[in-house]
């Protein structure tokens, strides 16, 4: 950067120094010495340095304004950066929660479920064994009963008998009657069907 204002600054003062070759062409100015040559040079050395220093100055704010920015921009970077790992760290807990929650609630509503299935299946066979019972229940004084019948009417009617049930041989009995004495075999007939114990056979007879 000097270099080039340095060859700037020459170029400025031969085009200065041939403009007044040209002037003096046309009108003789005064002579300059060499004094005055030598000082407007330091004056222009002078000011190429100040300028120098102004642009060097220029430069180093410039550099040191970027730098802020720069020192800025990853400052803000980083606290954007991090703000999305919060918000990302913050939305996957709040998933897996949901998510646990759900897997939660879904296994009680399996387990309450399962538990209503095994009450159901439990009363479908409490039913079952309580319905055999009962009828067992139910049944066994039937059964009590008929055998209690059937084993006075075999008692009472002999049926085991080889000549026959005691109904069976009343009748023939009363059959025997009817030669001898026709009035009282009647009688004993009228009474066997009032009480509904006479046999076709003996009505025929």
């Amino acid at each position: 950067m000097k270099k080039y204002l340095f060859h700037l600054s020459l170029g400025a003062l031969f085009l200065s120094l041939a403009h007044t070759g040209s002037a003096l062409a046309v009108e003789v100015a005064p002579r300059i010495s060499d004094r005055e040559i030598i000082e407007r040079l330091a004056g222009l050395e002078e000011g190429q340095k100040r300028l120098g220093q102004r642009m060097d100055a220029v430069q180093k704010q410039l550099e040191q304004r970027m730098d802020a920015m720069q020192k800025q921009l990853e400052q803000r970077m980083d606290a954007m950066q991090a703000h999305f790992e919060q918000r990302m760290e913050a939305m996957r807990s709040h998933f897996e929660q949901r998510m646990n929650t759900m897997q939660s609630h879904f296994e009680q509503r399996m387990e309450a479920q399962w538990n209503l299935t095994l009450v159901m299946i439990a009363g479908i066979f409490g039913l079952i064994g309580f319905v055999v019972w009962d009828r067992k229940t139910a049944l066994k004084p039937l059964e009590r009963r008929f055998a209690r019948i059937a084993h006075e009417l075999e008692r009472d009617l002999d049926v085991a008998s080889p000549e026959g049930s005691r109904l069976t041989r009343l009748i023939a009995a009363a059959r025997e009657f009817a030669p001898d004495d026709p009035q009282l075999a009647g009688d004993i007939m009228a009474a066997l069907e009032r009480h509904s114990l006479s046999t076709p056979s003996a009505r025929e007879a």
